[in-house]
């Protein structure tokens, strides 16, 4: 089915922030099945109408959003909409309307909308995945690619992430698609995130607020990048309380004292260093865990060959762990890298410590 959006932006939508991202609402229709087929923004009145009549005349489905008074107001006559409803049929064609096309409005009317007018609709299952690139992915699941039972497995690959989605359509037999899922399930185990498209930042940030646990990071190469990725989630202020940026040897020493012993024997990038970090962030500040990153980011390096080689260390007061990592690109790459591959090992920190927690408690 392929799917017309009509976005009307009047100046109240633009002073408010409003706006289409076509391409997200692309891609939440495409795992459903459905394709936009074209996207008309409208900002004179005079044309909402006729850019309407045009969508509705070469498309399967539209979608309207922004300005709904003014669309309403622009073609209430010439179609005989009396009401101002969210959805509606205009002849054959399903039609949607709302102020803001975002993935809530997707998922709780758009989607059942058209699933209700198709025979055949499909559904799709997120693995969010970090640390394996799309080759090592496809090889781990090449006899479940190579089902006969028309489920489609798709890579979308953003390293150091790769997302698999697996598609079906709801003619597919449940057990064969449980069947399947299950086995994706068990050979990603190792290296999944999350089951549904959430990001990284988004879901260790939650774990964070939803444990009433706190963090503070100790930032090298990645430059505060690890931070900002964290404060973008509404509600983390209460979990997240400080990030150091040690750039510098000599901010390292006195300000996360870092022995100078440590420095001139191993160096700034290395095992030792990046637990000396850590463990003296959790000894000065009140956290329940700490991150800590020092690497190479290049174009240069301390130490021959040493461009993309990193460091992380994550822990609590118990315990540290070092994850030694090897990041290819230029700079901008190397640093995106590693902030989220720290707080890949953070989210599983968090997790692995709830999952104990609540198998203590039903043992008890």
């Amino acid at each position: 089915m392929k799917i017309g959006i009509l976005q009307i932006i009047s100046g109240e939508c633009i002073s408010d922030g409003v706006g289409v991202d076509v391409n997200r609402v692309a891609y939440e229709l495409g795992k459903h099945g459905y394709f936009v087929q074209c996207s008309v923004t409208v900002c004179d009145t005079d044309k909402i109408s006729d850019s309407f009549g045009f969508l509705c005349a070469t498309c399967d489905a539209v979608t309207v959003c922004g300005a709904v008074n003014a669309f309403y107001d622009a073609v209430a006559e010439k179609y005989e909409l009396s009401r101002r409803l969210s959805t509606f049929l205009l002849g054959n064609v399903p039609c949607a309307v709302s102020e803001k096309c975002d993935d809530k409005f997707v998922a709780d009317n758009l989607i059942p909308m058209l699933n209700g007018r198709s025979k055949t609709y499909y559904a799709t299952n997120v693995f969010r995945t970090l640390g394996k690139t799309e080759e090592q992915l496809r090889e781990a699941l090449k006899d479940y690619i190579k089902n006969r039972n028309k489920i489609s497995i798709k890579f979308i690959s953003r390293p150091p992430e790769c997302s698999v989605l697996v598609r079906y359509s709801n003619k597919t037999q449940k057990n064969t698609v449980s069947e399947l899922l299950d086995g994706v399930t068990r050979t990603l185990k190792d290296c999944v995130y999350a089951y549904s498209d959430v990001s990284l930042p988004e879901k260790t940030a939650r774990l964070l607020i939803e444990g009433n646990k706190t963090v503070g990071l100790a930032e090298s190469f990645t430059g505060g990048r690890i931070a900002s990725l964290l404060v973008e989630n509404a509600g983390v202020s209460q979990s997240f309380k400080e990030s150091i940026v040690c750039y510098d040897n000599a901010v390292k020493r006195s300000r996360l004292r870092v022995s100078q012993g440590i420095l001139d024997t191993y160096g700034a990038v290395s095992i030792e260093t990046a637990y000396e970090m850590a463990a003296n962030l959790l000894m000065d500040g009140d956290y329940d865990y700490a991150v800590a990153t020092t690497g190479n980011a290049g174009p240069t390096s301390e130490k021959p060959n040493q461009v993309g080689v990193c460091y992380i260390a994550v822990g609590d007061k118990k315990n540290i762990d070092i994850y030694p990592c090897r990041f290819d690109g230029d700079r901008k790459t190397v640093i995106e890298s590693g902030a989220l591959t720290a707080l890949y090992h953070l989210h599983n920190r968090i997790a692995g410590d709830i999952e104990r927690n609540d198998e203590n408690e039903t043992k008890e």
